[in-house]
């Protein structure tokens, strides 16, 4: 009973988690197929033409029940998983901010305990580590808080902490070298967002010595970079390519963005034209051009959610039926034929978007549970696109 309650109460809210994912993706498997066969490239050694799957659905459609349906999936082969939400704390322009919440976000299977460090942990144990290091391609920065790992002696819960981006500052890691080596070390200061990427690429490379398959990362909300200004957006699309391209040999990732961002904001704004102009007026990001133009690329053609047909409506309706009897120990006078006629009738046109019918099963079943021998019927309003208006004073601040 207990159970059934903190679904049903997880489907009334909104709130996505493993078990209301488990309800909410009948008719997904073509996407789940999808997302498991481009895992599949990892453990066998392939390369993958991307290392991501972007998907797009209109609002209330069930996108962010799929990621987490994705995450249960991957935990079950033994990946490690993150799931990250854009929003401006967790903004796709800024590497150096988006990396810590990508990391305390992340999960190791059965675990509720976020982070790395029993990973970081297993990893320094495996054999031939400190040779096998010395092939990885680093910045001199990393490669400092890499072999200060390896040393195992001093600072290293700092260390630890820095690769889940308290990022330490220069001189402490120079002092950790010198007592864990016994000699001096130097590295350049560069910005912390360009040296993420090679964050990114420790990370994936600890993972595969350890007994974890690889690594899943999974972007909801990014329909949410449409309100940054042009700079913001060119410097996302670059960061976004970054990963599709592959930020190690275990990384995967899925970006799930709303369905009107191809219209509302790649077309409307002209992103293939004035994205690459961008890039050409700001030499220093210029490099990042080409990255940027195949995130566009592959967002565009972002792979659209199916809209689920009448039989697995229904068995949804079956299941959400089912449990809010076990919920609330009741019986309801009638059936799953009767009941999808029911939600049905209360719409005032065909709604495909999951979050709609189960808003309209949630709200009868509950009429129907307090007020057995009330008939009244009920309307259902349209759901609402988030709105992808440019938001020009953030670009002002991130340029700070």
């Amino acid at each position: 009973m207990m159970a059934a309650r903190a679904i049903i109460e997880g489907l009334r809210s909104g709130v996505p988690y493993l078990d209301t994912a488990d309800v909410m993706t009948f008719g997904r498997k073509r996407t789940i197929d999808a997302v498991e066969s481009l895992m599949e490239t990892v453990p066998s050694g392939r390369r993958p033409k991307s290392w991501g799957y972007v998907l797009r659905a209109e609002y209330g459609q069930g996108k962010t029940h799929l990621l987490y349906a994705l995450a249960g999936v991957a935990a079950a082969q033994n990946w490690l998983v993150s799931i990250v939400t854009v929003s401006k704390e967790t903004p796709l322009d800024r590497l150096d901010f988006l990396y810590p919440k990508i990391i305390s976000n992340t999960y190791r299977p059965g675990s509720h305990q976020p982070g790395l460090e029993s990973v970081i942990r297993e990893a320094l144990e495996a054999p031939h580590l400190a040779a096998e290091a010395r092939e990885l391609a680093l910045s001199e920065r990393v490669r400092i808080v890499l072999d200060n790992l390896i040393r195992q002696d001093v600072g290293f819960d700092e260390l630890v902490a820095d690769l889940h981006g308290q990022f330490l500052p220069a001189a402490q890691l120079k002092q950790f070298y010198r007592e864990n080596y016994k000699k001096t070390v130097k590295f350049p200061t560069v910005p912390m967002r360009l040296e993420i990427p090679h964050y990114l690429a420790l990370v994936d490379w600890l993972i595969g010595r350890t007994e974890y398959r690889g690594w899943l990362i999974l972007f909801d909300e990014v329909e949410l970079l449409g309100k940054f200004g042009r700079g913001g957006r060119a410097r996302g699309y670059a960061n976004i390519g970054r990963f599709l391209s592959g930020v190690g040999t275990r990384t995967v990732s899925v970006w799930a963005l709303a369905g009107n961002f191809q219209t509302d904001v790649i077309i409307q704004r002209k992103e293939h034209e004035f994205i690459p102009l961008w890039f050409d007026t700001h030499p220093k990001d210029t490099d990042n051009k080409e990255l940027a133009l195949n995130a566009l690329d592959e967002l565009a053609a972002a792979k659209p959610l199916d809209m689920l047909p009448p039989k697995d409506l229904k068995e949804l309706l079956s299941q959400i039926l089912t449990l809010h009897q076990d919920a609330f120990n009741w019986t309801a006078a009638v059936d799953v034929d009767q009941f999808y006629e029911a939600v049905r009738r209360a719409m005032q046109i065909f709604d495909p978007r999951l979050r709609t019918w189960v808003r309209v099963a949630l709200t009868l079943l509950d009429m129907w549970f307090q007020y057995p021998e009330d008939t009244a019927e009920i309307q259902t309003h349209g759901l609402k696109e988030v709105d992808l208006n440019e938001d020009a004073e953030i670009d002002e601040m991130r340029d700070r």
